[in-house]
């Protein structure tokens, strides 16, 4: 069942705005720092792959498990309590002593994450109508591409010497994380009517259902060879400028981030717009992988435009994916957490991968761009896993 307009939406829209900002700040504010932070914890770039992948390794057990127990209990509670948990997690970052602490604790949020990402588009899909989805996923996406920028380019140079160093950078920003997550707690409510409520089925049976659409498969594998590549550049490229004699690499890469922000919107809107989703996957990856490839080689405009050309592929990527689950006739608004939860977990194994095996090739050949080379042909071989997917937009 669609969702009829109401003037809520907006309010929904503006909570989860500001939760998925402020999240997304606390998830890319430690790559920018990972210099400072190696003055106190030593850190192999494998390490620091690590603890960047350990965001996604989280998904492998909480994703499905976060969004089967959200079809069941709804978004107002399964993305309160997993808000809480990236704000905990976020504070207690700064506890860390060793490279392993420090990767505990971004598990922690990783795992608040898994359970935040699927009640996203369940939480749109309860409030807003198919017309608007392509706009307020993209729109939600934007703020995901505003806290990245913002978490690249002022961590290190303005947020580290305001709050006393990385480590009350890390209380400051879980605080803010944990001010967000109350107030989606007081004024989001759920909206069964438009079959956004709890699922009346059993976890077992909603799983099984969601794992017998081979579409949910073709996402995943698309998505996990997606984040390889995203995750490798967010984690690792700007200590690898920062190598290659490049200043500011985390504002750099910001630009990515700020050019996704502006695409997140227009793709979701000529999406709609055009009724089509597929066009807008394929050519989008293909484009990222090649951009990967060009930023890690170029410098000084080159660079920008290359950064700039990633940020607008990522962008548009994003919000469009996001939308088919709702839009899939098996799946709908009921389903649409477990469904993302399953997508979550199977994808973000290579989200956790990607910066891992990245670091150690790069370690390993003592060549930054080994690493690169491999993420930029996953991400142009996912295009081929959407051939096969089915139409979703209102003109298939």
């Amino acid at each position: 069942m669609q969702a009829e307009k109401s003037p809520f939406r907006w309010v929904v829209l503006a909570l989860l705005l500001a939760n998925i900002l402020i999240a997304t700040l606390a998830m890319n504010c430690i790559p920018p720092l990972f210099k400072e932070i190696g003055m106190q914890i030593p850190l192999t770039k494998a390490q620091m792959g690590t603890v960047m992948g350990a965001l996604m390794l989280a998904s492998l057990v909480v994703a499905p498990v976060g969004g089967a127990v959200s079809d069941r209990i709804g978004s107002r509670l399964g993305l309160g309590i997993a808000a809480l948990i990236i704000a905990a997690g976020g504070m207690l970052r700064a506890t860390a002593g060793s490279a392993t602490g420090l990767t505990v604790h971004m598990f922690f949020i990783g795992a608040g994450l898994a359970i935040f990402g699927p009640n996203m588009p369940k939480a749109l899909g309860m409030w807003f109508p198919k017309k608007e989805l392509g706009l307020a996923n993209g729109l939600c996406l934007a703020a995901m591409g505003i806290g990245g920028a913002i978490a690249m380019a002022t961590a290190a140079s303005f947020m580290s010497p305001a709050f006393g160093g990385w480590r009350g950078t890390m209380v400051y920003v879980g605080a803010v994380n944990l001010v967000a997550a109350v107030l989606w707690l007081i004024f989001f409510r759920d909206r069964s009517a438009a079959g956004g409520g709890g699922e009346t089925g059993s976890m077992a049976k909603n799983f099984r259902k969601v794992l017998g659409v081979r579409d949910i498969w073709l996402l995943s594998i698309f998505y996990g060879l997606n984040m390889a590549g995203i995750m490798t550049v967010v984690s690792l490229l700007p200590i690898s400028l920062a190598e290659r004699g490049i200043e500011r690499g985390g504002e750099m890469v910001g630009v990515m981030m700020g050019t996704a922000v502006i695409f997140n919107i227009a793709g979701g809107v000529f999406s709609d717009l055009t009724g089509r989703r597929k066009p807008f996957l394929i050519i989008g990856t293909v484009v990222l992988g090649l951009s990967v490839l060009l930023a890690t080689q170029a410098s000084g405009p080159v660079l920008v435009v290359a950064l700039a050309c990633a940020g607008a592929a990522m962008g548009t990527v994003g919000p469009v994916m996001m939308v088919i689950p709702i839009e899939i006739e098996e799946i709908g608004p009921k389903l649409t957490a477990t469904a993302m939860g399953v997508i979550f977990m199977i994808g973000n194994a290579g989200g956790f991968a990607g910066p891992v095996v990245s670091g150690r090739i790069m370690d390993y050949t003592g060549s930054n761009i080994s690493g690169f080379m491999l993420m930029a042909a996953l991400l142009i071989i996912a295009a081929g896993f959407i051939f096969p997917l089915r139409e979703t937009g209102k003109k298939k």
